[in-house]
Parts: C-alpha cells; structure tokens; sequence
C-alpha cells in the first residue's frame, strides 16, 4: 500500500541465504547453552584491510557533535561511528556479507534484519566498560525479543588494546513470559559474579556472534594504538523492536546489493514528525479502537514528536516520550509502555504509529472527544489520513512476536528499565 513505508512481517526468505547450513549441531548447541559463538578468521587479510580503509576515510565523529564539554576524537575516550556510516559502499558489504548474514539467520532461526551498524573506536588510554547486558526496551536496537550481536575485531582484542570479556550462560533465555499483557514480558536479568567472565580472545578477522542478553564488559586500551570492531546488530525479522527500527535514508538503502536491501526494514528521505497510538480493548462484538474526531472525520490520537535526549546516545528511533506526552494532554491516559507498529505517509511526513491494548482494569471512564469503533466496521468511517485501517491490519499479523517499549526518561534511572 502506497500509505505504508513499510511495515516488516516475516513473509519471504532473504535471498542472500540459501540453503546450506552454516554451522555444525554443536556449534548450534553451543550458542544456545552458552550464548556466543566464535568464528576463527571469518574475514581475509584483504576484505580486513579494505575495512581499515574505509574506517580511516571516517573518522568516528558522531558523539561529539552537539555535546557541549564531549571529549574529542582523537583523544583518549570511546567513539562511535554510526550515523555517517553509511556512505561507504566497504561498510556496506560487511553488513551484507554472507558469513555475517547467514549465521546470524541460523541462529536467530529466522530471515532477519538490519537494526544497528556501528563502528566503535577506544583510542589509546581510551576507558573500559562495566558488565551490562543489551536488551533495552528504549533503544531502537535493543527492544526487540530475538537479536544478536555479530562482532569483527579490526585488531586483535588483548590485554593492551583491551579484551572484549563474556559471561557464557549469563543470557537466561527462560526470562520471556507470557503475563496476558498482549505483548510479551521479560524478567530482570541475574548479574553474574565477576569470575564468571572470560576472554574469548578474539583476534583481527574473527566473527563473534553474541545473544543479546549475555553479559559482557570491556577493558581500556593501554596500547598505542586505536581499538576499533563492528559491532553490527540483527533483528529476526518476526520480533520488532518495541521501540520502532531505525530508519535508514533512501541513498543508505541504495547502496545495498538488491539481495542485501531485503536487511533493510524500513527507509525514507522523508523524516517522522508525528506519531499516534492505537488503542485496542475488547468490546461485546469483538476488539474496539479508540479514534478522535475533526468534523466527524476521525484519526488516531497523538500529535508532533519531539526527541527526548534523556539519555544521549546515536540511536534516534523513539518517540514514545513524545507520544506518551501527547496522549496525556489530549485524552488523560497514560500507558505503562507501548510497542511498535509502523511508519505512515501522514501529509508530507512519516508517522510513527505504536500501540497499547488495553486490559479490564481501568476505571470505565469517557475518553475525551473521542470513541471505541468495533474492529469490523472501521472500513465504514471517514478517515483523517487513510492509512488507519492499513494500522489495524498491521497490528493484528500473528506471525509478529512484540514486547515493550519504554521512553528515555522511564527509563534514565535503570538502562534495563523493569
């Protein structure tokens, strides 16, 4: 639908795959119990070199733009490159190789998608990492169920530029629940005790593939020299992040190989201003939706976005903060999370459309200017924009497994946020 800029499912397979398994039962194995998996010089000298030059063209300069006091590249401290990235076709190819394809596709058991490429950079004296795990229901990159990280060393990862330390077993996969909450629910994490960690140690062209719950941490660089990785992020294509993908440029898209642009989930040159949320509750003849009114002309409620920079960081893709704000303003509601839907053509712009279903709990209270339709005549209104039914028709796919997303400010106070 032309009112649609896409909005992921898990129907067709990635071409880029084929059939011929990548990994050995055991390997298999391993990286459920364990949650990683080292692959031992998955890349050549060459395709390594052509990487370093593509790094050294872009310098990682995105963390201090706009930062008042921010250290600055090259001094000792930790750099991402992530938002220019893109405009290198040598980047491009290793988002799209299909060592780093294929294996995150059996892994994940699913095609899969794109959700985060990012070059990291600690310079010499640059400082370590404490032990986290990366399921974070605000981030674009880590809302979503069933992702792993695909990790190449650009050097080798040792005691002077600093390891890359993990705790296998620590990812805890029995934590997602069923609450009857309509999306999923995943417990807090268990910290592991410091000895549980261990070097992997990794070496220039190897290929870490990481759960993203497994904990890990990093040393500083006490070497002379820049420690740099790709640190790619996929998606299984049936879990969404709750917080909505990124969304790459028209011109990032087209630097894909055709095979490589089925990564891509969701792109446009157009940027979102908007966002509105989808109530659902269950009525007497079935599921309702709330929509407010303009001349008995109807939309979704919600309004202009902001970005909340609560908690700086490159990954610009939640809006819920906003979202969350208006629907307090506009029909006194407040919902403890919402999930991601898709993004809409709305009059010159992109809406990011997200959505709560409601339980039987709350007080039954008028909502203001506005009223529930029943799920089977929504096709008999008049609509704002067009694409609310398209809406509806999103949210109910049932191959799409979802979970929670948070605001930056819910959650500033703890980055796991449960």
């Amino acid at each position: 639908a032309k009112d649609r800029v896409q909005v992921p499912n898990a129907m067709g397979t990635l071409r880029l795959l084929g059939t011929k398994r990548m990994f050995t039962a055991d390997q298999h194995r391993q990286y459920q119990e364990q949650g990683f998996l080292v692959l031992r010089n998955a890349f050549s000298e060459k395709e390594m070199d052509l990487l370093d030059d593509a790094a050294d063209r872009h310098p990682p300069l995105d963390d201090a733009q706009g930062k008042a006091g921010a250290t600055k590249w090259p001094n000792a401290g930790r750099y991402t490159l992530a938002k220019s990235s893109w405009c290198d076709p040598d980047f491009v190819s290793f988002a799209e190789h299909p060592n780093v394809v294929r294996g995150a596709s059996e892994l994940l058991d699913d095609d899969v998608f794109l959700t985060a490429y990012v070059l990291y950079d600690r310079t010499p004296g640059g400082p370590g990492l404490p032990a986290h795990h990366d399921y974070k229901r605000w981030r674009p990159v880590g809302s979503s169920l069933n992702w792993l990280f695909t990790i190449i060393p650009m050097c080798d990862f040792d005691e002077e530029a600093g390891q890359l330390f993990i705790a296998p077993g620590s990812h805890h996969t029995e934590r997602l629940t069923d609450r009857g909450e309509g999306v999923l629910h995943v417990n807090e994490a268990i910290r592991p005790n410091p000895d549980d960690f261990i070097d992997p140690q990794l070496k220039r062209g190897d290929l870490l593939f990481m759960n993203m719950h497994l904990w890990h941490k990093a040393a500083e660089n006490r070497s002379d020299r820049h420690r740099r990785g790709l640190f790619n992020k996929y998606a299984a294509r049936r879990y969404p992040p709750a917080t909505g993908y990124y969304l790459f440029s028209d011109s990032v898209y087209e630097l894909f190989t055709q095979a490589g642009k089925e990564l891509i989930p969701v792109h446009s040159d157009k940027t979102i201003e908007t966002t509105r949320l989808l109530l659902e509750r269950q009525g007497p003849q079935g599921p309702e939706y709330f929509f407010v009114g303009e001349n008995d002309v109807l939309k979704l409620p919600g309004g202009d976005v902001y970005f909340e920079d609560a908690i700086p960081d490159w990954d610009i893709g939640n809006y819920i903060g906003s979202l969350q704000t208006n629907i307090l303003n506009d029909i006194r509601l407040e919902t403890p999370w919402v999930t991601y839907v898709g993004d809409y053509e709305e009059e010159g712009h992109l809406c990011r459309v997200y959505a709560y279903p409601m339980n039987n709990n709350g007080f039954p209270v008028a909502y203001h200017e506005g009223r529930w339709i029943n799920a089977d005549n929504i096709r008999k209104e008049s609509f704002r924009y067009g694409y609310e039914a398209s809406v509806i028709k999103d949210w109910k796919q049932p191959e799409l497994i979802r979970g929670k997303g948070l605001s930056q400010a819910k959650s500033r106070i703890d980055q796991f946020a449960y």
